[in-house]
């Protein structure tokens, strides 16, 4: 396949955790003309995309471009993917409409997280207001769910506490611990988005990405199995029951606006750990496709050996 007859691939985001890693799988991949729209070309993470082949296009706030300029901007792209914060939703529909004007083939909106069918969590529903409106525009789609970065389900070694937020959800123990949640490695999502945009059966649908599923119970015990001292884990760990979650929720709503992280947090945890949606089973019942059985070749390796490497390699995320 010549370079010119490739598909070219846009990205959003992409010098965030997510973002670098599609751009990542995408230019591993080989099947991708791969384009990054980036505030500044001079970081060093949008340097070596271009070292590496991705084409860099400049734009200074994507949120306060008129409909024309984007328009220019999408021009010969196939695809468009966004990696925004998950904070921004609304400012892919704009972004969107300006896709369908441009050409675009098919939009990846934002998504990358755990599953929840609709009505179980406010920013979910966001997300699937979002899905609805690009169905309106008619341009074809393809929505990925990814689950919950393993990295941020195993437990950190207790010297981590508090040095971040991901430290702290992976310090919180919902009692007792028994509803299993699926992840995916991060550095692996990539690999996963090259695959499902080079594939024409997920136009039009949701895939459900996941490379494990484990309960608090049998994360907390794999975290013993690699080293990590329990006892000195206990005293960090943040214990909490169904209840206590579900009235600390129910206070966000109440407080509106001002509470609206705390919300969705404590939302993101009673929908994993309580009522057990993010998992495959939950996924493909309501409709979306089981990534690992469409790609049923696609090294996927179990939650010890993650844990395995992991655990005496990793750094603390911001």
């Amino acid at each position: 396949m010549s370079s010119e007859s490739k598909p070219r691939v846009v990205v959003l985001g992409a010098t965030g955790r997510t973002g670098t890693s599609v751009v990542n799988g995408l230019l591993k991949s080989g099947n991708f003309r791969v384009a990054v729209v980036v505030r500044s070309a001079s970081k060093p993470a949008v340097v070596d995309f271009q070292e590496r082949g991705a084409e860099v296009l400049v734009h200074p706030d994507l949120s306060k471009a008129s409909h024309d300029e984007l328009v220019t901007l999408f021009k010969g792209t196939d695809i468009l993917v966004s990696a925004i914060t998950a904070y921004l939703l609304e400012t892919q529909r704009p972004i969107f409409a300006a896709a369908k004007d441009a050409g675009v083939k098919r939009v990846v909106p934002c998504d990358w997280s755990s599953h929840a069918p609709p009505g179980g969590m406010l920013l979910q529903d966001m997300k699937y207001d979002i899905h609805k409106y690009i169905r309106e525009l008619g341009i074809g789609y393809t929505n990925i769910e990814v689950g919950i970065w393993l990295q941020a389900l195993l437990p950190y070694p207790p010297k981590y506490a508090g040095q971040s937020g991901i430290v702290k959800l992976s310090h919180t123990f919902h009692e007792p611990g028994n509803v299993p949640t699926a992840g995916t490695d991060i550095n692996n999502i990539g690999d996963w988005v090259a695959l499902i945009l080079a594939d024409s059966r997920t136009l039009n649908q949701t895939v459900f990405v996941w490379e494990a599923q484990a309960t608090q119970k049998e994360l907390y015990k794999l975290a013993a199995a690699k080293g990590v001292d329990t006892e000195e884990l206990d005293k960090v760990v943040t214990r909490t029951t169904e209840p206590e979650l579900k009235a600390k929720i129910d206070e966000g709503i109440k407080a509106g606006p001002s509470a609206f992280v705390s919300r969705v947090m404590g939302e993101y945890a009673y929908s994993m750990w309580y009522r057990g949606d993010n998992t495959v089973e939950s996924a493909v019942r309501d409709g979306a496709l089981d990534a690992r059985k469409l790609y049923p070749d696609h090294p996927v390796k179990s939650l010890a050996e993650f844990a395995q490497n992991w655990y005496p390699n990793f750094l603390v995320p911001a």
